[in-house]
C-alpha cells in the first residue's frame, strides 16, 4: 500500500516535462568579427563619429582577447568653427583620428529573453583596453574600460552594444587626462 501512494505522489512530477535549452551563444575557441558604428565624447570642441572593427579570440567561454580599431572624422563644432572663422583662434585640443586598442574581455552573466515566439541569447560582458589615441597632433597613450551587451542573430550572427570609457594623455598647452565616453553599435558574425 505505501508503495502505490509512493507512486501516486511522485507520478505527476515524473510526467511534468522539464526542458532545458543548450546555450546557444557558444564563445570558447571562436573568433567574433564585428564592424559598425561610433561616437567619441570628449567634450573637446570636436564632434567625432567614427567606424569601429573589433576581433575577439575568445580562450574560454567567460575571457577572450580583443583587438579593437576605431577611425574618426573629426571636425569641430559650431561654436568652435565659428570662432576659428572670426578669430583665427583654434582649442588646444587634439582632433582624434583613430584609437587602436588591444585587451581582455570577460563575460559577466549569459542570459536569454523570450520576444513573442522567439528567443534572444545575450550575454553582458566588461573589458579593459590598453593601446594609443591617434590625433591631428601625435599619438597618445589610451586606456579604456568598457560595459555592453552581446546578442546572438542567426546562426552565426551578433549585434554588440558597447560604452566605453576612455582616457588619454595629450600635450595641449600643458600636458592633460582627456576623458571621454565612446558608445558603439555593431553587428558581426563567429567563426
Amino acid at each position: 500500500m505505501r508503495l502505490l501512494l509512493l507512486l501516486a505522489a511522485l507520478a505527476p512530477g515524473a510526467l511534468a516535462q522539464v526542458r532545458v535549452e543548450p546555450r546557444l551563444l557558444v564563445k570558447e575557441r571562436h573568433l567574433f568579427l564585428s564592424g559598425g558604428f561610433g561616437w567619441l565624447e570628449r567634450n573637446d570642441a570636436y564632434l567625432s563619429p567614427g567606424g569601429t572593427l573589433s576581433a575577439v579570440f575568445y580562450l574560454r567561454e567567460d575571457d577572450g582577447v580583443e583587438m579593437r580599431a576605431a577611425f574618426f572624422a573629426s571636425s569641430l563644432d559650431g561654436s568652435a568653427q565659428r570662432v576659428v572663422d572670426r578669430t583665427g583662434l583654434r582649442p588646444d585640443s587634439q582632433s582624434p583620428q583613430a584609437l587602436l586598442l588591444l585587451g581582455w574581455r570577460h563575460s559577466l552573466t549569459y542570459g536569454k529573453v523570450a520576444l513573442g515566439s522567439s528567443v534572444v541569447h545575450f550575454d553582458v560582458q566588461s573589458g579593459l583596453h590598453v593601446g594609443t589615441l591617434v590625433t591631428d597632433q601625435a599619438a597618445t597613450p589610451a586606456l579604456s574600460g568598457s560595459i555592453g551587451l552581446v546578442a546572438r542573430l542567426g546562426a552565426r550572427g551578433y549585434a554588440q552594444l558597447d560604452v566605453a570609457l576612455l582616457a588619454s594623455i595629450e600635450q595641449r598647452s600643458t600636458k592633460v587626462l582627456a576623458l571621454g565616453a565612446l558608445p558603439m553599435l555593431s553587428l558581426g558574425w563567429w567563426l
